[in-house]
């Protein structure tokens, strides 16, 4: 059976042509519609993306103000700059450059322009902050300092505070509270300063006489702090002849035994939270003051006492005679460098016969003792109390001798000697000479950390002397030898 198709009277049948137009055109419209959907998508994603970039811009700009340590106003530029935009991170990093160039343009010293030019010299806000430490002080700035701005601290207090945020003295450190981000820390700052100025009153007390002892002693730095030897090898007394064709004999030569260990002195002083919060500036800068003239005169006293130890007899040496004895150098630990006449032209000038006399060393043993040629050297220094000054100077400087009403040219003067006034000699008539410890090194004075003590200052919140005392501690330590290796080079004379 077929289907036959009927024409409705009136209508006309759709063309093919027209069918396919009308397909085309749903088609298109499917088409825009999911293309449509397609860009809404994307731009969701894009959005989304937008968003995710922006916080991660934020972090890096927060991130890196951080780590730049910028000074607050310049990071608070910087910020300015970038906050609240999406931005690529090699324009952080430049921008980042150009601020700390600019401040270091504002903090640093002076440029010279022109040809050949070059910077003399920059500064960081770590070396103002030192500078104003030292200025708080009253210690010297470092060299090319001098002339740096900057503004100046009122008192330990201020300083403590500004570095730690330890506002209620826990000994801690706060970094909400901080007012000043440094990598510098109070404790180190304080430290260098004082140091500073243990160097400065070291270098006025010596000026001013208690460095008396750097004139008579070899000082020598040592790496370890294992004894001490003393090295003094003994000379050739004279060269044998040798005969035709006989053999060469062995030339006797012995060396000096004298040992001495290394003593650590020391202490602290407290650094208290209480002095802190008081604000004793003040007191605080009498500390490395009191710690430099502690740490010279202890190593006055060492070298002194050389000379007054055992009655003035001095140590006892390794060839077992005292230091100073009137024995004969043939005998064995005889030194035949002590007397008993005041000072005068005439024992003045028998000292310096004896020091000349004195026998190089051969060897320490037998038949060789006291046997070595004269050592040639006169003393170069006259030791005397204050008491003997006067009376030393005159005889060493004087131009004219007076003696019996007749005055005669000081045959002394210009010759040699030099007066040296010993601090903490306290009888008034014993004197001793000395000579030059580069012809002859009769003392050595070893150190391991250099000659000036060395000052630390320990305290934080996990220290056990902050947290049980409420203190940072201010530590001295001064490590020291002092060795008499020679007794050729010392000459002493105990009056009465």
């Amino acid at each position: 059976m077929h289907e036959t198709q009927t024409n409705i009277p009136g209508e006309e049948s759709p063309s093919g042509e027209l069918l396919t137009q009308l397909h085309s055109g749903a088609e298109a419209a499917r088409s825009q519609l999911s293309n449509q959907e397609e860009h809404q998508q994307l731009a969701a994603e894009a959005g989304k993306a937008r968003a995710v970039r922006h916080q991660m811009c934020q972090y890096l700009l927060e991130s890196g103000l951080v780590s730049s340590r910028l000074p607050a106003a310049m990071a608070e530029h910087v910020r300015s700059q970038f906050e609240g935009r999406v931005f690529e991170p090699a324009e952080l990093d430049t921008a980042v450059e150009k601020a700390r160039k600019l401040v270091s343009e504002l903090t640093g010293g002076s440029v010279i322009t022109g040809p050949g030019a070059r910077i003399h010299s920059m500064f960081s806000s770590e070396d103002q902050l030192q500078a104003a430490v030292d200025d708080m002080l009253e210690a010297k700035r470092e060299k090319g300092s001098e002339n740096l701005k900057t503004a100046r601290l009122s008192g330990i207090k201020e300083l403590y505070m500004m570095l730690t945020g330890d506002r209620d003295l826990y000994g801690g450190y706060y970094a909400d509270r901080v007012q000043l981000a440094t990598t510098a820390n109070f404790t180190g700052l304080v430290k260098n300063a004082m140091n500073k100025i243990v160097v400065e009153q070291w270098e006025q007390l010596g000026a001013a006489g208690y460095e008396w002892w750097r004139r008579i002693v070899t000082v020598e730095h040592f790496d370890t702090l294992n004894q001490i030897t003393g090295i003094l090898v003994g000379t050739v007394g004279a060269l044998p002849s040798i005969a035709e064709g006989a053999e060469y004999t062995e030339l006797k030569i012995g060396d000096s035994p004298e040992t001495v260990s290394f003593t650590k002195y020391g202490g602290y002083i407290p650094l208290t939270m209480e002095l802190i919060d008081r604000d004793e500036t003040r007191r605080l800068r009498q500390y490395p003051r009191e710690l430099a003239k502690a740490g010279i005169r202890q190593l006055s006293k060492l070298v002194a006492d050389i000379f007054t130890a055992n009655s003035g007899t001095g140590p006892v040496m390794a060839d077992g005679g005292a230091l100073f004895n009137n024995t004969a150098v043939t005998t064995a630990g005889g030194h035949s460098n002590l007397r008993t006449g005041a000072l005068a032209e005439t024992e003045w000038e028998a000292a310096k016969q004896a020091m000349y006399k004195q026998p190089l060393l051969l060897a320490n043993e037998t038949n060789y003792t006291g046997k070595g040629p004269h050592s040639a050297v006169r003393p170069r220094f006259l030791l005397v109390p204050i008491e003997l000054e006067l009376a030393a100077k005159k005889l060493i400087y004087g131009e004219w001798v007076h003696a019996a009403n007749i005055h005669a040219d000081n045959l002394q003067r210009q010759m040699e000697g030099d007066v040296v006034v010993v601090p903490d000699w306290d009888d008034e008539n014993n004197w001793a000479a000395a000579a030059d410890p580069r012809l002859i090194p009769g003392i050595v004075v070893g150190e391991r950390f250099g000659l000036m003590p060395e000052i630390f200052i320990a305290g934080d919140e996990f220290s056990p002397a902050v947290f049980m005392n409420d203190e940072h501690r201010i530590k001295v330590r001064h490590y020291l030898a002092v060795l008499v290796q020679d007794f050729r080079a010392l000459h002493k004379n105990n009056v009465g």
